[in-house]
């Protein structure tokens, strides 16, 4: 008779063996689930002018419909028989596969651009909604049929093992299939991995014996789990999601709103899911409590501080979220169930990572007027570490503790930034304030401020200084230079409006034609400043995507293109590819010139610029201006682009310099990385 030492290989290999269509389909599910986000938000930035809410906006339906997928695993597993489950799953695999050679990436361009978080959720909807659905629904319900399949087996390892595929997704999109692949071969190739993907999940499906499936010893997912613990789950994971998409937003907004920069927050948020439920988590409640507090204050002074080189501000965001993550799902890790209840348990999570994305993309945009949700993320941070860490059980206690810090950190949120700000409103496209300030000086001065970068800003001391541009557009300046020349009759189109500054160089019998993408900047430029007013030039402002417009226009035959877009401190990407750039050119004198504002902290954006002009045969020049502090200048980087020997002659060599990109990659709308622009 053999022994138990004996039989153990045979075990193992018997239970490597059951386990293996489970784990192979629980691990692509996750991979495709993760490749197909930054996939399908890249595409649908264009059409929302590249802002950073785009992402917000995907992560928001991306929560929600994990949360209908986990909901209909539940359901299925609680009410339908074996047969019933595998009729009802296979359909949905077979349906969700033909969808996806229809609808994958052709709804995306919105009819309208009004209401734009319910746009974009509707293009989701119509594009991926059903694949999606499917792919979310598979880690709860094939966990649930294997751990029916060999009772008290580790389940939860699965778990562990989709997020171990989720992160290994979001870590090769930016750093091996953005830089390698243009769109559409990444889209086909999706489409085979998900093909892939429903054949080996209807392999599991049948696979699972119908006998212990259908035992009668099997309760309903919610025993052993009372509503205060799933209330505590749901706050958990809350709060994790929460603190997930500030930082995000925060990043995305004062670096660029690039899968890269997706990118890295949601990798940090997987690779807490992944130690706390690969195995048994101890949970160092001492160590978290020093660690917790000073995440939490990190966080905070990001939110309020500008300007920080991207080194500090990725390192203090991914630590501090970091932390946060791992205290938050090493909670979850020690309160999770038995396997009866597992639905129960990824069910309040979804939720709660639903109700994160929702305040986030929905109602703190509705209720706030600047980002304060990393602070409500770090005040419910606060209270669920009192509650666990410190051992404070009072809700009254904890309320107040709550609402404390909310008080406190919404004083403390608007005391960041030079000046007094005036006024202050928030939308899609982000969060607009007007400062005003008395520079010993220059006298009196009002900016307009969109995230931690001046957009543009005017001395009001006297007109002779009201009508004088300042900041980046300084006569100095590389616009500077090629609007101060003595031309007549001149026609200037400017992409991105600021508070108008650039209409200070009009003439009479100029025309300025402006796109702004922000009907807020438009109000606020209108109403708090007078460069619009003041110009003696004719001036128009066209609200909307500056290149959608430009696409739908006749020919506007300008002199002059001003580039100067901004998105946080980014210059949106599908405004600088080879594709744009035709678009700028038909809409240019052959001897005209394009103007492209490259001033940012994190991006280095000119070698982009000279290899797109290159491809056309234009020449690139690099025109640097130095701070004037006492004049309201600011140091400012313009490339000029043209086919003028003359200008390039006059401005560019005289005052730049010749910029060579030979080993810069094209930019175009199917190939961008932004991972080869950073400083």
């Amino acid at each position: 008779m053999e022994t138990l030492t004996e039989k153990a290989p045979a075990l193992r290999f018997a239970a490597t063996a059951s386990i293996a269509p489970y784990a192979a389909s629980i691990f692509t599910s996750a991979t495709l689930l993760f490749l197909i986000q930054p996939m399908i938000a890249k595409q649908l930035l264009p059409w929302f002018g590249g802002a950073a809410s785009v992402w917000t906006a995907c992560m928001m339906f991306f929560q929600t419909v994990l949360l209908f997928g986990y909901l209909y695993a539940h359901w299925s597993i609680r009410t339908l028989s074996h047969r019933a489950q595998l009729a009802a799953h296979i359909a949905l695999l077979a349906l969700s596969a033909a969808v996806i050679w229809v609808s994958l990436g052709v709804r995306l361009h919105p009819a309208s651009l009004d209401r734009p978080v319910y746009r974009a959720l509707i293009a989701l909807a119509g594009s991926i909604g059903l694949p999606y659905f499917v792919l979310s629904s598979t880690t709860p319900l094939l966990q649930s049929w294997y751990s029916r399949t060999r009772p008290g087996a580790a389940q939860y390892r699965l778990f562990a093992l989709s997020n171990l595929g989720a992160l290994l997704a979001l870590l090769a999109y930016p750093f091996a299939i953005e830089p390698a692949l243009e769109i559409r071969p990444q889209l086909a190739l999706w489409r085979v991995g998900y093909i892939l993907f429903a054949a080996a999940c209807a392999a599991a499906a049948i696979r699972t014996p119908r006998a212990q499936v259908d035992s009668p010893t099997l309760e309903s997912p919610f025993q052993g789990a009372g509503l205060r613990q799933k209330f505590v789950w749901v706050l958990l994971a809350a709060c994790s999601s929460t603190l997930l998409l500030a930082v995000t937003n925060k990043l995305g907004q004062d670096i660029a709103p690039v899968p890269l920069v997706w990118i890295a927050p949601l990798a940090v948020y997987l690779i807490s899911f992944i130690f706390c439920f690969d195995r048994e988590c101890r949970h160092r409640t001492g160590l978290y409590r020093v660690l917790l507090p000073a995440a939490l204050v990190a966080l905070i002074w990001l939110g309020t501080s500008a300007g920080v080189g991207i080194g500090i501000a990725l390192s203090v965001c991914l630590a501090g979220l970091f932390t946060v993550c791992m205290f938050c799902h090493g909670q979850l890790a020690q309160l999770k169930p038995a396997s009866r209840g597992q639905t129960s348990f990824y069910l309040c999570i979804s939720l709660g990572g639903a109700l994160g994305g929702l305040f986030v993309g929905l109602l703190a945009p509705a209720i706030f007027s600047d980002f304060f949700e990393l602070q409500v993320g770090v005040s419910l941070g606060l209270v669920l570490g009192l509650r666990f860490l410190f051992g404070y059980r009072s809700m009254r206690f904890l309320t107040a503790c709550g609402l404390a810090a909310l008080v406190s950190l919404r004083f403390f949120s608007g005391m960041g930034g030079a000046g007094t700000v005036t006024s202050q409103a928030r939308n899609f496209y982000g969060v607009v304030a007007i400062r005003e300030d008395v520079n010993l000086q220059a006298g009196r001065v009002r900016t307009l401020v969109h995230g931690g970068t001046i957009h543009g800003g005017q001395v009001l001391t006297d007109e002779h200084a009201r009508r004088e541009p300042r900041y980046y557009y300084g006569r100095e300046s590389g616009v500077g230079l090629v609007l101060g020349r003595q031309l007549l009759n001149r026609r200037v189109g400017v992409v991105g409006l600021g508070v108008g500054t650039v209409a200070a160089y009009g003439r009479q019998g100029d025309y300025y034609r402006f796109y702004e993408l922000n009907p807020l900047v438009e109000s606020l430029a209108r109403t708090n400043f007078t460069y619009l007013h003041d110009s003696a030039a004719t001036v128009d402002v066209v609200l909307g995507d500056a290149r959608l417009s430009l696409e739908s226009e006749p020919n506007r035959n300008f002199d002059v293109l001003v580039l100067d877009a901004f998105s946080g401190d980014a210059i949106p990407i599908h405004l600088l590819t080879r594709e744009a750039f035709q678009c700028y050119f038909r809409h240019v004198k052959p001897g005209g010139i394009i103007a492209v504002h490259t001033s940012n902290v994190y991006l280095n954006l000119a070698p982009v610029v000279a290899r797109v002009a290159a491809s056309f045969g234009r020449q690139a020049f690099r025109v640097m201006s130095a701070a004037r502090p006492e004049q309201q200048i600011s140091a400012a980087e313009w490339v000029l682009v043209t086919a003028n020997q003359e200008l390039a002659t006059g401005i560019g060599q005289r005052y730049g310099e010749v910029l060579h990109a030979e080993n810069t990659r094209l930019w175009t709308d199917r190939y961008s990385n932004i991972l080869g622009a950073l400083r």
